[in-house]
């Protein structure tokens, strides 16, 4: 594995390290509150406007904000994708419009807004303002995949296939997995960013966790007014949320590159370095 594919791993893993293991690592913390936006003597942080450690904090708030964005792509990935792969086998021209026109009209309507309303609604709920984050996501989803299946339904490879007898058994979907697996993996990482992204911003307005949570998000939001006399408040959860949208995506890039583009970039390389 190259170093740049490296340095995309430790991306992704410290901000999973701190989600995991970070409860178990937190125990020592000081049980006591300290001075608000204080030093510290468990961590090099200093503390947070409620006088908590900067670090026991941030080990501790990145468990539910990560568990509720994955879940949140994978459930919107499992609709959008079924939505989307039905649109690109259907027989008839107005059954896809049925199954996309929906589609299109929820693509107007701000992410922001439907989960503005699912919190006010549900007083916050976590679990509400996660399904609003899904059905957000849904529609991007469906419009990606049915324009990723299109092409694989409908082209050669799989007429030929229809021509041979296979209908649609065990050759046509293998065939229809391999030549969608690269791009539905790509976008994946895409829309995991932007669930991050929405989550982020919902308990950044302080429409998600209670706002005295130690979610990342939150830890921003609540300390932002002392970044000048306490940055590491906003700083390291900040820096967290960022390494894990960044490096999920260039690894994800890297991993699913054409291998030809990845050996024309080898061989430049290998020219340079020679």
């Amino acid at each position: 594995m190259t170093a740049r594919r490296w340095m995309y791993v430790a991306c992704i893993a410290i901000p999973l390290l701190f989600a995991l293991a970070g409860p178990l690592l937190a125990h020592g913390e000081p049980a006591e509150r300290m001075a608000p936006f204080g030093p510290s003597p468990w961590s090099p942080f200093g503390t947070d406007r409620l006088g908590r450690d900067v670090l026991a904090a941030a080990l501790t708030g990145g468990q539910t904000f990560v568990t509720v964005g994955l879940l949140t792509v994978l459930g919107s990935y499992l609709a959008g994708f079924v939505i989307g792969v039905s649109a690109a086998a259907a027989p008839r021209r107005w059954l896809d419009d049925l199954l996309m026109r929906p589609v299109d009209v929820l693509l107007c309507i701000p992410a922001l807004l439907l989960i503005m309303v699912a919190a006010l609604r549900t007083q916050g709920s976590a679990v509400a303002i996660a399904c609003a984050i899904g059905l957000a996501l849904v529609a991007p989803i469906a419009r990606f995949v049915r324009m990723a299946a299109v092409r694989i339904v409908h082209g050669p490879v799989m007429d030929a296939l229809r021509m041979q007898g296979e209908g649609r058994g065990y050759r046509y979907g293998r065939y229809a997995v391999r030549a969608m697996a690269r791009p539905i993996a790509a976008d994946m990482g895409v829309r995991f960013t932007a669930a991050v992204y929405f989550l982020a911003s919902a308990n950044f307005l302080g429409l998600g966790f209670d706002t005295t949570s130690t979610d990342w998000a939150v830890s921003v939001a609540a300390n932002k007014d002392a970044l000048m006399i306490a940055p590491w408040s906003v700083a390291l959860p900040g820096a967290l949320i960022v390494l894990l949208a960044v490096g999920t995506n260039l690894l994800v890039d890297d991993l699913l590159s054409d291998p030809r583009t990845r050996a024309v970039d080898a061989t430049r390389r290998v020219g340079r370095d020679g």
